[in-house]
């Protein structure tokens, strides 16, 4: 028991003249630096702790000078913050989404841009009839998977005549949902999708006579991948309306010159898909 009583007092000398003779070692402004810097760790430390946990570790060692240099280590892990602007790839959704985008408006590639062209066969002048040997009969196979339908929202745009159908659903002015044409001497528009099944048609009017107009549609159409979109345009007598009124959809070819004829472009605007 005297031992014991007699090296522990030694220890605690050993340890006094220690931390006394580092100070002498080292000149006053190293000494103040160090001495800002084990204080400092323990402060460096306390914003490690909110930075991440292992800074703060790091920190706690920073009882000493040299745990001071750790606490200043410290701060460079806060600096690895910055690591969190890795979120950045959370910004990686962005692209998911863009070639999501993109991939749905393949599917439709076959039928965006797609023309109905009924030209006179001359210019007819400001004579408000001309002949035409045109008739359009097309079928375009829509892309996509045969899993999905698709809400395809399109808008057509032309110059047409009027035509008059019986039956189906009219849904705003000149477009109608099913039917069938209902005068032999008027052009007919329309298209067809094979699934699911369904017939629209362009220029419908609730009577017929010389005239030709301006249509501007925007309708979303569903459309199963892999379905067939069939379009039809026809003058049963092969006498038309002429573009008399020289009528210019801006922003559509021809324009700025009126189309010696009638037409219809369509143009795909977005797609959507929806399960079956």
């Amino acid at each position: 028991m005297r031992i014991s009583l007699l090296v522990v007092p030694a220890m605690m000398v050993l340890a006094a003249c220690g931390s006394d003779a580092d100070s002498p070692a080292d000149d006053p402004a190293t000494s103040s630096s160090t001495g800002a810097a084990g204080s400092g760790g323990g402060a460096a430390t306390g914003a490690g702790t909110s930075a991440s946990g292992s800074a703060s570790s790091g920190g706690a060692g920073g009882s000493g000078g040299a745990g001071g240099s750790d606490g200043a280590g410290a701060s460079d892990g806060a600096g690895g913050s910055g690591g969190a602007g890795g979120g950045d790839g959370a910004g990686g959704s962005d692209g998911a989404g863009g070639s999501g985008g993109e991939d749905l408006l393949a599917a439709a590639a076959s039928i965006d841009g797609f023309r109905w062209e009924m030209p006179c066969d001359q210019d007819p002048g400001d004579r408000d009839e001309c002949t035409t040997s045109t008739r359009v009969d097309e079928m375009r196979t829509f892309g996509g998977s045969p899993d999905t339908i698709y809400q395809v929202t399109v808008r057509l745009r032309g110059v047409v005549e009027p035509e008059t159908y019986r039956g189906g659903t009219p849904d705003g002015m000149h477009f109608r949902v099913g039917g069938t044409p209902d005068n032999p001497t008027y052009n007919i528009y329309g298209f067809s999708v094979s699934d699911p099944p369904e017939t629209y048609y362009l220029n419908d009017s609730p009577n017929v006579g010389h005239d030709v107009f301006i249509i501007d549609h925007v309708k979303t159409i569903p459309i199963r991948g892999g379905a067939t979109v069939s379009f039809r345009g026809e003058d049963p007598n092969r006498v038309m309306i002429a573009n008399f009124k020289h009528l210019v959809v801006d922003g559509i070819p021809p324009a700025p010159e009126p189309y010696i004829g009638q037409f219809i472009q369509l143009d795909v605007q977005s797609v959507e898909e929806t399960q079956p």
